[in-house]
């Protein structure tokens, strides 16, 4: 029996899903023991079997086997619909919640008007480089993580805020931090296991270009060339169906116009009234990086380096104003900001340090340390990370 360093304090449940192994386990519902009064665990099915239902009884915490669903916000909330505290608190496998103060923490949770905290997330490898997401809400608030891969309660939030009157339904804790432990590289069967409900939830909804979208991921992953460009293609040809996509599945619609820009790449085809097209539809919808990097890269090879570079500036405005938390730093800011940065450069030192600043300026007001752009521009161009801290020094030094 694993023995409990305290007594649960709080007013919370911890909703935790798994899917393959019980690796870590142990870890997360160890992390949050002392916080929280209830756990819930939901198995998504793979390697845990008995195991796991066997760990979260030592911890009496509720175990629900479930189907596995592509929807990561499904299963979250199956767990959510069994929440019986005011408060629920979402981690993933991988992860830990680490803070220094258990009792301040839980303080932050006596506001009845606050419906849901930001917690920064922070990678084990990297310690220095975080970022935020809502993972702590109101489960009596009548909130629905949304349906996405990666979920973002942005809308939901914001929708039930105007209900109830709210200027500012999302707080920030400070003092406590979720330790991503990094997510192991799936294994074939794994992926080929996802990519097969993935086709079954596409026969319930041919018409969702999310689906399309991670069926050519997952076909890319497997290495299946012409399984992810069919893919696709019919992604595409539900897109142009249906131009209310845009704008209901971002996700999606982004990540398919993105491998389709890529493939216009490689194959240096480029043909003036398509790339024409598809720039009015980046400037039409909310774009992301997935969509802009490409497509800046084919805009740069028809000297437009002006609509590329504000594109890229589209996007990162995008990520950070709607709290595009499905994307990963790397896809959502990381690399518009170095492409940006690039085309900057080409043109003057002026307009590079005119960029620089304004995206520091962005990030100061989202609380995002810009030095993990620089960071991750020092890692992929040496000799940009090098320009722009000569620019830096040398305004600092006028």
């Amino acid at each position: 029996m694993t023995e409990a360093t305290e007594p649960a304090l709080g007013d919370l449940t911890l909703c935790l899903v798994i899917h393959d192994r019980h690796g870590n386990l142990a870890n997360v519902l160890q992390s949050v023991n002392r916080l929280a009064s209830d756990m819930i665990v939901v198995d998504a099915g793979g390697g845990g079997g008995q195991s796991v239902k066997h760990l979260t009884s030592e911890y009496d915490a509720k175990y629900i086997l479930s189907p596995a669903d592509p929807d990561e916000s499904a299963l979250f909330n199956k767990a959510l619909h069994e929440v019986k505290t005011t408060w629920a608190l979402f981690l993933n496998q991988q992860e830990v919640l680490h803070t220094n103060d258990s009792l301040a923490f839980l303080a932050y949770l006596d506001d009845p008007d606050v419906l849901a905290y930001d917690l920064p997330i922070m990678h084990l490898s990297e310690p220095n480089n975080y970022h935020f997401e809502t993972r702590l809400i109101r489960a009596d608030a009548g909130i629905q993580w949304q349906h996405c891969v990666y979920p973002s309660l942005g809308e939901s939030i914001e929708q039930v805020a105007e209900k109830k009157s709210l200027e500012s339904p999302v707080g920030l804790i400070p003092i406590a931090v979720i330790v991503s432990l990094g997510d192991p590289d799936p294994e074939e069967w794994e992926l080929r296991d996802t990519l097969v409900r993935v086709e079954r939830e596409l026969d319930q909804d041919p018409e969702s270009a999310r689906y399309w979208y991670h069926r050519a991921v997952l076909s890319r992953l497997l290495d299946e060339g012409d399984r992810a460009h069919t893919a696709v293609e019919e992604g595409l040809s539900v897109v142009g169906k249906h131009s209310a996509l845009a704008n209901r599945e971002p996700e999606g619609v982004n990540g398919l116009i993105g491998m389709f820009c890529e493939v216009m790449l490689q194959s240096s085809f480029l043909p003036e009234k398509t790339i024409e097209s598809l720039y009015t539809i980046f400037m039409h919808m909310p774009g992301d990086g997935r969509f802009s990097v490409p497509l800046g890269r084919i805009l740069q090879a028809q000297n437009r380096r002006t609509d590329a570079s504000e594109i890229q500036r589209l996007a990162i405005s995008t990520f950070l104003s709607d709290r595009r938390y499905h994307l990963s730093l790397e896809d959502g800011l990381f690399k518009p900001a170095q492409l940006m940065w690039e085309f900057a450069a080409q043109n003057s030192d002026t307009e590079l340090l005119k960029r620089v600043i304004d995206l520091q300026t962005q990030l100061k007001q989202r609380k995002f340390d810009s030095q993990q752009v620089l960071q991750y521009v020092y890692a992929h161009n040496e000799s940009l990370f090098i320009r722009i801290q000569k620019i830096l020094q040398l305004k600092l030094k006028k």
